[in-house]
């Protein structure tokens, strides 16, 4: 009987369709797929991520300061006190967390790149170049910077960058932020001195001007000058967020000054309290974040307490300010696991925040008398902002669901074959 093509053509499709449900199996097989994992992802609540590898992490820090990029948390420098059995360290060290391997790596970097003043030193990411500006080291304020850095996040390079012009005043606890091809430098302390000057940066030239001079305060007239404030940038006026004073003072937050670009010129603008529960504490060492429109996101933090001689952290709660209302509003109901300052935080572009390290104050009992303790920590923690869109909603299930990361590193191709999209895959690294 002559061979019956359609029974060919059949058999054949049918060898492939085989061919491809194995090739699917074997795939499932390799990455070792758990079968009904269930998450749940709360907005706005700050949530603990362990890393895979328990062993290899940061050493417990403050001081350090963060940036996020779409695949990556990195962290730079950072401060430990002495203890009865170690030395106080400065830490010259670039750690990157993986999201999607959630294990950290110890860089390696080569070039010119700061070596004294790992703390409080100035940070900000622009296309996939850290900047990091002055600094101190131990004791704080014996080594303090005024150099310009740039770490190349794809070579892991540091270059040292020499301003043309006009040189900032050697500070540190100052704040950055890059406008078009702009770097804007405020504030920053040398220990013995504190101001609110203003720099520009132009970054094709690296030409550097002054055009902002420190402003009178309007709470103590013997303070001028701060240092670990934030920043935000809302209708081309650089806002001021809080921060410290010579006498330890923390700033209020009813009275925000604001740096106008256009003018050159500093004012104060007035914002209304929450209805219920009036205006955030006074802080410094807290964070930041735009959240929504025309608004931002503020957490943590620590004040001094004049009596005790203590820092003290905030409470927990999250804040916002409306730029439309220039209103405050508590979100009563959600907090930060644990009340941090001095913690390095940073958002990427899916508005994931992640926080890391910091001062937290364990409570401890002595003599019947209960007493806080500070200790450095390297927890790492991570909140949503906004709703993630359904591809990563997907790639999250599918990375909660595997059972080994290190499959992805180890056998890459089995991510193409499974045809998940290459910005994914370039996130694995």
């Amino acid at each position: 009987m002559a061979n019956d093509p359609t029974t060919n053509q059949k058999n054949s499709k049918e060898s492939i369709e085989s061919s491809k449900t194995d090739n699917t199996v074997n795939i499932k097989r390799n990455f070792c797929l758990l079968p009904k994992y269930i998450s749940s992802i709360n907005l706005m609540q700050f949530v603990e991520i362990s890393p895979l590898n328990p062993i290899n992490k940061p050493h417990p820090r403050s001081g350090h300061r963060a940036i996020a990029t779409e695949s990556d948390f990195w962290i730079w420098g950072g401060y430990y006190p002495s203890t009865d059995s170690q030395q106080q360290c400065m830490f010259n060290e670039l750690w990157r967390f993986n999201y999607a391997l959630r294990q950290w790596t110890l860089e390696t970097t080569t070039g010119d790149g700061p070596d004294l003043t790992l703390a409080s030193h100035s940070m900000c990411l622009y296309r996939q170049l850290i900047f990091v500006f002055g600094g101190t080291g131990f004791p704080f304020g014996q080594n303090v910077s005024n150099e310009l850095y740039i770490l190349d996040l794809k070579r892991r390079h540091w270059k040292r960058c020499p301003l043309l012009n006009q040189q900032p005043e050697q500070v540190y606890g100052a704040s950055m932020i890059v406008k078009n091809d702009h770097l804007y430098i405020l504030c920053g302390t040398n220990r013995w001195s504190y101001n609110s000057n203003v720099y520009d940066i132009h970054l094709p030239t690296l030409v550097c001007k002054q055009i902002g001079y420190t402003f009178d305060e309007i709470e103590d007239f013997n303070e001028n000058g701060r240092y670990r404030q934030e920043i935000y940038l809302y209708d081309n006026r650089i806002f001021l967020f809080g921060g410290g004073g010579s006498s330890g003072i923390s700033f209020s937050l009813e009275n925000l000054p604001a740096f106008d670009l256009t003018t050159e010129t500093w004012s104060f603008v007035h914002t209304n309290p929450d209805p219920i529960h009036n205006f955030p504490q006074a802080r410094k060492f807290h964070s930041i974040f735009p959240f929504r429109k025309n608004q931002i996101l503020m957490f943590g933090g620590a004040y001094f307490d004049q009596t005790t001689g203590y820092h003290v952290p905030t409470s927990g709660h999250l804040w916002i300010l409306d730029f439309e209302k220039l209103e405050w509003s508590m979100l009563q109901s959600l907090t930060m696991l644990k009340s941090t300052y001095f913690h390095a935080a940073a958002m990427n572009e899916r508005g994931e925040i992640w926080t890391h390290g910091g001062v937290v104050h364990d409570s401890i009992e002595n003599n019947n008398n209960n007493n806080n303790r500070e200790n450095r920590t390297t927890t790492l923690y991570k909140m949503h902002s906004r709703v993630l869109n359904l591809s990563e909603i997907s790639w999250n299930y599918f990375l909660n669901c595997l059972s080994d990361r290190t499959s992805l590193i180890k056998q890459p191709q089995l991510m193409s074959q499974l045809h998940i999209p290459s910005r994914f895959i370039e996130r694995i690294h």
